[in-house]
């Protein structure tokens, strides 16, 4: 039993339902399938996942295309820290070019994946879980009062997950040392990153009218400012660009539980905030609309992501900061493997939590790596990172010294891999078997 219908949920029960004897139940939350956010970049090693799945016919039916091999332009980063002569230090060549799915549309292609041994139930939201034997079934609580069985469960259920609570909890529950057992519930709430995404869009034709041969209306780009902890993302899609101002207050504590997730805010609410950078920037501000507010939630070093028969993958394991664009693709990783393994032939009822094991073994730490990664180009996209100190007098040299650091932490994106994992897990399934 999947419990969440996001990307990696949905991928999973896709991966899993290849295998005609395996039963495979998908619950939503939500009264429908759905999703929010920003699009999915499908880089090399999601895309031979998306391979695997045979996903090619449904992107060309969608007319999407597909990655391209090689160097691609990607955005131009400028030190935008005084209200004149801000200056660009670095024109990005990304080592691959990724393809960018809107998520309801990737989910769209995921459902079309879905074997007939799959189904999917909505306005489903497990609640919690009950284990009377590591070796026996999970039985799941649902809020609607409904209780059902699974021979395994895997919590797709995002950063807020119910699954790494139920998981955390019961192994706090089993220490003596209360000590050890607060340590394990600490690890339950997602903790904010201290960055909030301010979210808007701008028309194209508004802005060239208010600002004749505005830089965002050609090209992607990413600004700094060495006087605020923040960075601001734009570009340019049709008749609308997207633009995303990433603000780290300085000094700023939140309540992960009480503070929501999404809100909406006033125009004037992120202009403030932005008030000291070029003219360029605030004039995006000045004509942008349908302002929100996300706030970047993140889950830091689980020691593990399963416990027995009980799973995590995608954000409910390891949800990280946007700033290399591949928190979906990780998602979609675990599902490629755990999905393969869990449909494999010899995979048991009885091997289960070993088979669990070996999914955990190899994508936890990679994608808790590919975590701290993004966490540390964030740093310096804002001029914060503690290799790159810059500010407002640094020369050119210094900031293109830090233009070309940023541009290799992206050399990785264009790597494949995901089959060596497969290879590896399959060999450690087929010695478990043996």
């Amino acid at each position: 039993m999947n419990s969440g219908a996001g990307v990696g949920g949905l991928a999973l029960a896709a991966f899993i339902s290849r295998n005609p004897q395996v039963e495979v139940v998908v619950c939503e939350s939500k009264p429908e399938v759905s999703a929010a956010g920003e699009a999915i970049a499908i880089w090399k090693r999601s895309w031979q996942v998306f391979q695997d799945m045979g996903l090619e016919e449904e992107l060309a039916k969608r007319n999407f295309p597909t990655p391209k091999e090689g160097e691609v332009r990607g955005p131009i980063y400028r030190k935008s820290d005084q209200k004149e002569d801000g200056y660009d230090f670095h024109s990005h060549l990304m080592p691959y070019g990724p393809l960018s799915i809107p998520r309801p549309k990737l989910l769209e292609m995921l459902q079309a994946k879905l074997g007939p041994n799959c189904k999917v139930l909505t306005s489903k939201r497990a609640i919690d879980f009950v284990v009377e034997d590591k070796s026996a079934q999970v039985a799941v609580l649902f809020s609607d009062g409904t209780r059902d069985t699974a021979d395994i469960v895997i919590g797709a259920d995002g950063v807020h997950s119910t699954t790494r609570k139920w998981v955390f909890t019961d192994f706090a529950n089993q220490q003596t040392d209360p000590v050890k057992a607060e340590a394990y519930l600490q690890l339950v709430p997602p903790k904010w990153s201290g960055t909030y995404a301010y979210r808007c869009n701008v028309s194209a034709e508004a802005l060239q009218a208010k600002f004749p041969g505005h830089r965002a209306l050609t090209n992607p780009y990413i600004v700094s400012n060495t006087s605020d902890r923040g960075h601001v993302v734009s570009y340019p899609f049709g008749a609308v660009v997207h633009f995303i101002c990433y603000y780290s207050p300085p000094g700023k504590m939140l309540d992960t539980v009480g503070d929501a997730h999404v809100v909406d805010v006033p125009k004037q609410h992120v202009i403030d905030a932005f008030v000291d950078w070029e003219p360029e920037v605030c004039g995006m501000l000045e004509v942008g609309y349908q302002f929100s507010r996300w706030t970047i939630f993140v889950v830091e070093g689980l020691p593990f992501a399963v416990n027995g028969r009980v799973a995590l993958v995608g954000d409910s394991a390891h949800a990280m900061t946007p700033h290399q664009g591949v928190g979906g693709g990780q998602a979609i990783e675990d599902a490629h493997l755990l999905g393969r393994l869990l449909a494999h032939p010899k995979t048991t009822k009885d091997n289960l939590p070993v088979v669990l094991q070996i999914y955990q073994d190899i994508r936890l730490p990679f994608a808790q790596q590919k975590a701290e990664r993004s966490r540390l180009n964030g740093l310096m996209y804002e001029f914060n990172h503690p290799d790159f100190q810059v500010n407002s007098k640094s020369s050119r040299d210094e900031m293109e010294s830090l233009g070309k650091a940023v541009g290799e932490t992206f050399g990785w994106l264009a790597k494949g891999g995901c089959d060596d994992d497969w290879m590896e897990a399959e060999e450690r399934l087929n010695k478990l078997a043996a």
